[in-house]
């Protein structure tokens, strides 16, 4: 902001005149107005210097006031001003999650799981430094909802998108007429949860237990005497495991792109639309009409980014078809990767979370 000073002259003076020798002197004037008896303009108050000389020479009469409390701003200030807010703002807008998305395909669950974010004060417009880290937010989750085995968290811009991810439908076989049997773990890990059916606890949560320790007694001790009552039900614990991984540093995918609209003549040939319309009962006898997904393969370099984003979610897949179902992935560390010319490497630490009680028969008369 510059200080200007009001200059008022006698409209009887010769303007152009005066303006041609201010204009030679680089006093640029401001503000010019006209009453019936004056003439007013302003000049920079660095110039007052320049203009009296200017004065003098043409024997002007002028009155001056000082505006101190006015002022114009120069172009450049604000071409700065606007060149720092044109930077400022996208910063300041990216420290906001402006937007949730649930990637689900049901309408009922999004609402459900935004609702779950709500209660752990996770909504729209929440500065980005206010979200719980992934894991507490997975973990929650995961916990309320076990059909899911992962949930993936992806930010696009000032969008977060959750994405879970549903653990392999299985069929639990039902065997009848099985002797007693105790639960034993098949494998080592950190007792987190029972979901017993029948049966004692061997022993507490939060222990860690080693393959082949009994986890669930299969009979009942009633003072000096144990009935034989079999255990059944499933005991989860979490363990890390290890996966290597190697791929080539040029990846071609092949992802859907737009959808196309087409209108065709019914034929006996089935159409394979992505979405059928469903027209007119005259017009369908002749016309059959749907979206088609086209495709598009799309060449990906593989860096440290493109790992956590392609690279985990195939492997979070591979995890959860290997594993039984109920088995969810909790936590995930990438302790190694290395990109070398046509291929990238790596090693990742996962903390799988799986029900690891397996049954073990009771050899009669060893019950204790």
């Amino acid at each position: 902001m510059q200080q200007t000073i009001q200059i008022r002259i006698s409209v009887k003076t010769d303007q152009f005149l005066l303006f041609q020798r201010l204009l030679a002197v680089n006093i640029h004037v401001f503000q010019v107005y006209s009453t019936e008896k004056y003439i007013y303009f302003s000049i920079r108050k660095k110039d007052l210097s320049a203009f009296r000389k200017v004065r003098r020479k043409l024997k002007l009469k002028v009155m001056m006031i000082d505006q101190k409390a006015k002022g114009i701003i120069d172009i450049r200030s604000i071409t700065i001003v606007g060149v720092l807010l044109f930077l400022c703002i996208p910063v300041i807008l990216a420290q906001f999650i402006w937007s949730i998305q649930i990637d689900t395909s049901s309408p009922e669950t999004n609402i459900l799981l935004l609702e779950e974010l709500k209660e752990m004060d996770i909504r729209q417009n929440i500065q980005s430094r206010k979200l719980p880290s992934e894991q507490i937010i997975r973990q929650k989750l995961l916990t309320e909802y076990k059909e899911y085995s992962w949930v993936h968290f992806t930010r696009s811009g000032s969008k977060l998108i959750v994405s879970p991810m549903l653990a392999p439908v299985q069929e639990d076989t039902v065997i009848k007429d099985l002797p007693p049997t105790n639960l034993i773990a098949k494998r080592s890990g950190v007792i987190t949860d029972f979901e017993l059916v029948k049966g004692e606890r061997a022993v507490q949560k939060n222990v860690s237990v080693e393959k082949g320790d009994r986890l669930v007694n299969g009979f009942v001790t009633q003072g000096k005497k144990q009935i034989l009552t079999s255990a059944e039900g499933k005991v989860f614990a979490s363990y890390w495991i290890e996966l290597e991984f190697e791929l080539p540093k040029e990846l071609k995918l092949t992802q859907p792109s737009k959808k196309e609209l087409i209108v065709q003549q019914k034929t006996e040939k089935k159409p394979v639309f992505w979405k059928g319309i469903v027209l007119p009962k005259l017009i369908s006898t002749y016309l059959e009409a749907g979206y088609i997904q086209r495709e598009e393969e799309k060449t990906v370099i593989l860096n440290e980014q493109s790992v956590e984003t392609l690279v985990l979610p195939l492997l979070y897949q591979k995890i959860v078809n290997n594993l039984p179902t109920d088995t969810q992935i909790l936590e995930d560390k990438v302790l190694h990767v290395s990109i070398e010319s046509d291929k990238v490497k790596g090693k990742i630490l996962f903390l799988i979370n799986e029900n690891i009680a397996i049954p073990q028969v009771i050899p009669q008369g060893d019950e204790a």
